[in-house]
């Protein structure tokens, strides 16, 4: 984990703090963290940094895809991820001062690396509807009413005028560019307590899908077929005896 130190000025601040937070819907919260990510992007050490992830990388130029990937590996390893007791945002070159975050801390320092090198990105936020499915909003959408607890990005490239977008969630080292935690969540593989998952969900859960492979198995698979198939010819055979002892009793009583 490679530290970035950033001086603050006087006009920087370190946490951001918003009095009307809760009373904002998701449109607003959203409209708020584009402004400090697109601030924060424009700061030319931010252009730097970036650049320089893209060469310590091997990335080429326009190379857009590659240049995406590179900065989310970078943000996964290099801040670290902590839980807050309260909610703060914390400004992105604080939080490269400091080393660690949130999820919204380090969605934020993604996005502004993403906006110093015109990377296009959205921000997305996941949490359970009222069915107590996990689903998504993408900044720009309409709004959904949902309770949302993570925030995460989509990633768009080329510039100007992307044509692919891909999630990018820089909380989880092990996520790929375009792994997406709300079909991860869906498909039962991944614990992140504040969507509401716990290890022993998943661990059950695994044991399951485990158990059922187990059981898909062509060493035991072939068996169970050979005994099906036995007792279905079985069954077959005594329906047929029993019919016919029955046509045989119905002519001796006529």
């Amino acid at each position: 984990m490679r530290r970035v130190h950033f001086g603050q000025t006087p006009q920087t601040p370190k946490t951001w703090k918003i009095d009307d937070w809760s009373s904002m819907n998701q449109q607003q919260r959203m409209a708020f963290l584009r402004h400090v990510s697109s601030t924060a992007g424009q700061d030319p050490r931010i252009a730097t940094l970036a650049v320089n992830i893209f060469r310590s990388s091997g990335v080429k130029p326009r190379d857009y895809k590659n240049q995406a990937k590179a900065l989310l590996s970078w943000v996964q390893n290099n801040i670290y991820y902590v839980n807050e007791p309260n909610e703060r945002l914390q400004d992105p070159t604080y939080t490269l001062n400091v080393g660690y975050g949130d999820c919204d801390d380090m969605a934020l320092i993604l996005g502004a690396l993403c906006e110093s090198v015109k990377l296009e990105y959205r921000y997305v936020l996941a949490g359970k509807m009222k069915n107590g499915k996990v689903d998504r909003w993408i900044e720009g959408e309409p709004i959904k009413n949902g309770t949302w607890s993570h925030i995460y990005l989509i990633i768009g490239y080329p510039p100007f005028k992307p044509q692919k977008w891909v999630y990018a969630e820089p909380t989880i080292q092990s996520a790929k560019l375009g792994w997406d935690i709300v079909q991860a969540k869906n498909g039962s593989t991944v614990s992140l307590p504040e969507l509401g998952s716990t290890e022993t969900e998943i661990q059950t859960q695994k044991t399951l899908v485990s158990q059922l492979k187990e059981g898909l198995h062509p060493t035991r698979l072939i068996p169970t077929v050979i005994v099906a198939g036995i007792t279905s010819v079985l069954v077959a055979e005594f329906a047929s005896y029993f019919r016919t002892k029955l046509r045989e009793i119905r002519k001796r009583n006529k």
